[in-house]
């Protein structure tokens, strides 16, 4: 039904926003990364902090198409999940970029 909805609004030519909070929070991102505390993975803040200014890079990094520059001793942590990442579009890798560097 919600996939009926947003192709019936998005051919009525209404955009839907993408939610890059309830992204993380679906594709499993919160389990390891917390907002202000490393925990399995680095913070939110840490990550936002290492990728200020390079939004670019860290949608490449979440594509798989660039290393880590945030722990990267973890890198094998994250592999399986970036694999899962590569089937969101553009719009939700943006998305899900914007909330990450959100956390300052």
């Amino acid at each position: 039904m919600k996939k009926f909805l947003a192709a019936t609004l998005a051919l009525a030519g209404f955009a839907l926003a993408v939610d890059g909070k309830t992204l993380f929070q679906s594709k499993g991102c919160a389990a390891c990364h917390q907002p202000a505390a490393d925990t399995v993975e680095p913070s939110l803040k840490r990550i936002a902090q290492a990728y200020a200014g390079k939004k670019d890079q860290l949608i490449k990094f979440l594509k798989g198409e660039a290393q880590p520059i945030v722990d990267p001793a973890k890198f094998a942590i994250m592999k399986a999940q970036l694999t899962a990442l590569k089937s969101l579009s553009d719009a939700e890798l943006k998305a899900l970029a914007e909330f990450i560097l959100s956390h300052k």
